[in-house]
């Protein structure tokens, strides 16, 4: 018997392992079809997507593909690596008109996750590296050179995974060639997103429920928190 409820339980983590990082269509499709009206209200929004589903991990989805597909990045705010200080303000635009930076998607990521009543989301910084950084060994401050990012560190118990909804989500709005961060058509197209229900379906599935050691398989990147730079 208990034999059996070993093998039970191993295949229950197999299951899961199997489908960490890929498309979930019934929650993919739920969060994509989220009212337009409740989008500017997070707790109403929060209810709504996470009220079919029991399970923490079940949850953390749903409000990842909804930011995923709804939340543009701003190349306005963030632009040849210069963030406009004026317009980087996570409330002024990251429910009203569903833009934002790294930091905007990993800090909505982690409040919708504590109004869910999930813990074990936290919000991290570092940075994103490349391979031949030798990337599996710690880093100096001298040796970093790569991308400043913010994301977010998932723990469910026992099991850590990261969750990078700027790299899960594909829309965006402004350019690398943008000169004028606070210029006249960012708060035109702001303007448009504000009563428009612009939904990018194009989520990258792989960027929910990932560790370093399968990015840097897949992709040859990988992300580093701050933490764990000398």
């Amino acid at each position: 018997m208990k034999r059996n409820l070993l093998l039970i339980l191993l295949l229950m983590f197999l299951s899961w392992a199997a489908n960490a990082g890929e498309r979930n269509e019934i929650i993919a499709s739920y969060a994509f079809d989220a009212p337009f009206g409740i989008s500017t209200n997070r707790q109403k929004l929060v209810s709504y997507l996470t009220r079919p589903y029991r399970s923490d991990y079940e949850k953390l989805q749903s409000i990842a593909y909804w930011i995923a597909s709804h939340i543009a990045y701003d190349g306005y705010k963030y632009n040849n690596g210069k963030v406009s200080l004026k317009e980087l303000n996570y409330e002024y635009d990251i429910l009203q008109y569903r833009t934002g930076i790294c930091t905007d998607y990993a800090k909505l990521f982690a409040d919708m996750a504590k109004d869910a009543g999930i813990s074990g989301v936290e919000y991290v910084t570092g940075y994103v590296l490349e391979n031949q950084n030798k990337i599996k060994r710690r880093y100096t401050s001298r040796d970093i050179n790569g991308i400043g990012h913010a994301w977010n560190r998932v723990q469910l118990g026992k099991r850590k995974f990261f969750v990078d909804t700027t790299f899960m989500a594909e829309g965006h709005i402004g350019g690398d060639k943008i000169r004028a961060v606070s210029s006249f058509k960012h708060k035109v197209d702001l303007k448009k997103r504000s009563y428009k229900n612009i939904v990018n379906m194009t989520v990258y599935d792989f960027f929910f429920d990932f560790t370093p050691e399968q990015e840097l398989q897949r992709y040859n990147i990988i992300h580093l928190m701050d933490k764990y730079i000398n």
